[in-house]
């Protein structure tokens, strides 16, 4: 008999937020503190644990420009190259493998160096990795924010998933995301369980001296965006915030005298359907704990259900650009279950068939599912 679970059926899930420091640029040694984390996580029962934006291996706190010492640029552009992670090098096989060990789903922020051939662009990217180890979904950030330009490509629209999983569905957006209303938009209506939103620290944008300067008293504009969205999602929203220690960046970075740090102290929470933390910001290094009911999300959807009763399709629509065109996101939601990053070309090399053949046969079978039949 058909039946529509709620957070994987669970009545109940615990999650918990890695606000602590990366090894700045270090990739091995900040693969290393988030394997430690992630053991730490579970032994507290945590079934899910997410890390902040760009958390391996490091957030680009500096300013860069036509006017920047050339020695200085080269060195450090080669730095943030090198320790930026690939899906499928060792850094990835060692969050996959601590998330395998003990039996916890792990979001990871990336500096994401790109695996196609012939490109070395860097993606700021969502790793999500299943209790089995297996990376299940990768997003990238779809509009890197001012000068982040400088160091990110943007991603695409095929990237704007939510994934089916033991814990519910999870999707997530990055930092200046939640500030795109469509998008937002689109993650309600793919039926969101749990959201991961990831930033750099909690900043303010008003109060100077600085352009980001630290938050002075929960004006983060983050958090009022991850509470709206989510009671317009109806999930709960683990909103990560960025902790960095300044004696986790080596004295010989370049940079290290003029970054701005002062609003990498933390900030992350845990909000609750109707839109009311369950875990309040704080600051300070340390992982952030809560408790998820499976109950808070079907009350909450009785009232306001954004995605379903409360969309009004019949008068307003939107449309997402796929790998086949312009589809309204009611066949955008068609695409129920993941592809691992990579899997299709795997399979066509592995059957010697063109990539597009093994696409039209993916794409049959999740039609196929979504009408439940066998394809």
């Amino acid at each position: 008999m058909a039946s529509k679970t709620v957070l994987g059926g669970r009545e109940a899930i615990t999650v918990a937020i890695a606000q602590i420091s990366p090894v700045y640029l270090d990739k091995a040694a900040s693969t290393a503190r988030a394997v430690d984390a992630i053991a730490e996580a579970a032994a507290g029962n945590a079934d899910m644990i997410v890390f902040p934006e760009t958390w391996l291996a490091g957030y680009p706190y500096w300013t860069e420009g036509w006017d920047s010492p050339l020695d200085t640029w080269v060195q450090t552009r080669i730095r943030f190259r090198d320790a930026a992670v690939m899906v499928g090098d060792e850094s990835c096989h060692s969050l996959g493998e601590a998330a395998a060990r003990h039996e916890i789903h792990v979001v990871m922020g990336v500096n994401e160096l790109d695996d196609t051939v012939g490109s070395d662009t860097i993606y700021n990217s969502q790793f999500f990795f299943d209790r089995q180890g297996v990376l299940y979904g990768r997003r990238r950030k779809l509009m890197p924010t001012f000068i982040e330009r400088v160091f990110w490509g943007r991603g695409t629209a095929d990237d704007v998933r939510v994934f089916d999983t033991d814990v519910g569905r999870v999707g997530g957006l990055i930092c200046g995301e939640h500030l795109m209303p469509l998008v937002r938009g689109a993650m309600v209506e793919l039926g969101e369980e749990i959201h991961v939103a990831s930033f750099p620290g909690a900043f303010a944008l008003h109060a100077g001296p600085q352009l980001e300067s630290p938050d002075p008293g929960q004006n983060f504009w983050g958090h009022s965006s991850v509470r709206n969205h989510a009671f317009e999602a109806g999930a709960f929203v683990l909103s990560a915030c960025a902790y960095v220690d300044p004696d986790d960046i080596d004295d010989a970075f370049p940079h290290k005298a003029s970054m701005n740090l002062s609003y990498a102290t933390g900030g992350s929470s845990v909000i609750s359907p109707l839109g009311v933390p369950l875990v309040e910001p704080s600051t300070g290094s340390g992982l952030r704990f809560a408790e998820c009911p499976a109950w808070m999300i079907k009350a909450v959807k009785a009232i306001v259900d954004a995605g379903g009763h409360y969309s009004r399709p019949d008068a307003f629509r939107l449309q997402v650009l796929g790998v086949d065109g312009w589809q309204t996101m009611s066949q955008a939601r068609i695409d129920t279950t993941s592809v691992r990053p990579g899997e299709l070309e795997r399979a066509a090399d592995a059957y010697e068939v063109s990539i597009d053949t093994v696409r039209e046969v993916a794409e049959l079978h999740a039609a196929g599912r979504s009408q439940g039949q066998e394809t």
